[in-house]
Formats: structure tokens, C-alpha cells, sequence
């Protein structure tokens, strides 16, 4: 799943609107039939989508347990796990090389995941969500520098949720953008429209769904403005409450994503209204 938008979903009968949104997997905790869960697989696969589970870590009591949720892996044709909670008593170093071993066997891709982060494939990279975001733009004027090269970033304060105003899209787009695997659900309330733009964009644009951040090409930010360099995109974003003219260290071809309206392009920078962000396509740059 590493590069995947992965939504999470509490009821299973809403899996065909979730499809709709264009995701690429949906995450589920294991239903007590395991008929159904089965049932749920072969409908997710049919409409294109791969499966994971959510367990709670604490429940993940020893080998025998690993065990276990490495047969559901084999047995129900899933695509990974991802431990939810505190560091399970298990050594995850021994779960990682049983779904290793797995994947060997199998000759297909599985993910095991843990608090944020990707124990296999041991190259995936981490896991983003809307609120971990969200808290990095609270921050905005803060005197903590930013984060280089790559998101998702501490986990929110108090308060800082994914519905800050004016700034959830904003927050939306640097996720559905950053080098890493955003993981979304309902609770997030992102419009519909706004994640099937930013999906669409991701299946047009290959280059957002690398997870390794580009070390020569940071992200750059300042009090309120932020660019992001991925491939030859540049997702910027201004979270101020003016407009910024935001230079993007090349010459702009095309805008692909918007916010919202009254984003326009200069010689070499986008102008964008106050909260509010755009990805933007370049022919060139000024460095490598």
C-alpha cells in the first residue's frame, strides 16, 4: 500500500461510495464472520480497490497471535496490516520478517505498518493523515522550523484538528502531495469533489505517489507560504490570510489543481488568494 491513498472504513456497506471517491484501498478492522470478510475482499477487488486491516496493537499478544494474522494475510487474499495503538508486546521485528516471508511465498506485495510507519517494505516510508498536517500549519508562525525534506510531521496539539477554517483543502492537498501514503477516513469530512480532484490528479501524475522525499528538492517555507517540488510539479500553498505571490524556482506551464478560485501564473510564480493552494506544472527550473 505504500504510495496508496488508503481510506478507513467503520461500515462495510458504504464501500461502494468510498470506491467512487478514487482511492486505492480501503483499510477495515476485522469483521467477527469471516465469510463476510471474504465476501468484502472479492467486492473490493472487483471494484479495483486492495484491503488492509486495522488491528489494535494490544491485541497482538505473541507469536501465536502473528501467526494468525499472518494466515488472514494468505487466507483472505489481503494486502497488509496496520497496528493501531501503543508498540504491541510482540518484537516487530519478528512480525515484519513473518510478512516478509510471506511476500516471498506469496510473489506479491503485502504491507505491515506501525505507528505512522511502514515496517514492510522496510523502503515504504510512512503514513500520513489530514490532522497530522493540519497541526504542521497550525504551527505556521511559530518559531519551529520546518521539517526538511518531507511530511507528515508531529502528531497535532490539542485542538489542532483537520477542520482548521480555511485551511482544510489546503491541508488536504499537501497530503494527497507530500512523499508519503495518506491515510483518510470520513471523520476527516474533506468534500467529496475535493479528494476525487486530488486522486485523479495523483493516477495523472505519477511522480505524487513516490514516498522517498527528494532531498535536493525541499520543501521550502516561510511565515505563510509553502512549495513543495515533486517531479516537475510544485504544489504551493499560502496560509495566509492575504495574497502571496509565491515563486516556484522555475517557469509554470499550467495550473492542475486549485483550491479555489483567483490563482494565476507569472513569468516564474503563482499568485494565490489568502488559505488556499494549487499544484502547478513546470517546463523547466532553475536548478536541477
Amino acid at each position: 500500500m505504500a504510495g496508496r491513498v488508503v481510506y478507513a472504513v467503520d461500515d462495510l456497506s458504504t464501500l461502494p461510495a468510498v470506491a467512487a471517491l478514487g482511492v486505492d484501498a480501503v483499510e477495515i478492522e476485522p469483521p467477527e464472520d469471516e465469510e463476510r470478510l471474504r465476501r468484502f475482499v472479492a467486492l473490493a477487488r472487483s471494484r479495483g480497490l486492495g484491503v488492509t486491516l486495522r488491528l489494535a496493537s494490544d491485541r497482538i499478544l505473541g507469536p501465536a497471535v502473528v501467526d494468525h494474522v499472518v494466515q488472514w494475510l494468505a487466507g483472505f487474499a489481503l494486502d497488509g496490516v496496520r497496528l493501531d495503538g501503543p508498540p504491541p508486546p510482540v518484537p516487530l521485528g519478528e512480525f515484519a520478517a513473518a510478512v516478509g516471508a510471506l511476500c516471498d511465498h506469496l510473489g506479491r506485495p503485502l504491507t505491515l505498518a506501525e505507528s505512522g510507519r511502514f515496517l514492510v517494505p522496510a523502503g515504504g516510508g510512512v503514513l500520513g493523515t489530514l490532522d497530522a498536517v493540519s497541526a504542521w500549519l497550525w504551527r505556521a508562525g511559530d518559531a519551529e522550523p520546518a521539517p526538511d525534506p518531507g511530511l507528515p510531521l508531529a502528531p497535532p496539539p490539542p485542538g489542532a484538528v483537520a477542520t482548521l477554517t480555511g485551511l482544510r483543502d489546503v491541508a488536504a492537498t499537501l497530503l494527497l502531495t507530500a512523499p508519503l501514503t495518506p491515510l483518510l477516513s470520513a471523520a476527516d469530512n474533506l468534500p467529496d469533489g475535493t479528494l476525487r480532484a486530488l486522486t485523479a490528479l495523483r493516477r495523472a501524475h505519477p511522480e505524487l505517489t513516490g514516498t522517498d522525499p527528494e532531498p535536493t528538492r525541499p520543501i521550502r517555507r516561510g511565515a505563510e507560504v509553502i512549495t513543495m517540488r515533486r517531479g516537475a510539479l510544485v504544489v504551493a500553498a499560502n496560509i495566509g490570510v492575504t495574497p502571496a505571490r509565491i515563486g516556484l524556482h522555475g517557469v509554470p506551464r499550467s495550473v492542475l489543481f486549485t483550491t479555489g478560485p483567483g490563482v494565476s501564473l507569472t513569468h516564474t510564480s503563482v499568485d494565490l488568494p489568502p488559505e488556499s493552494a494549487a499544484v502547478v506544472a513546470c517546463c523547466r527550473f532553475d536548478q536541477p
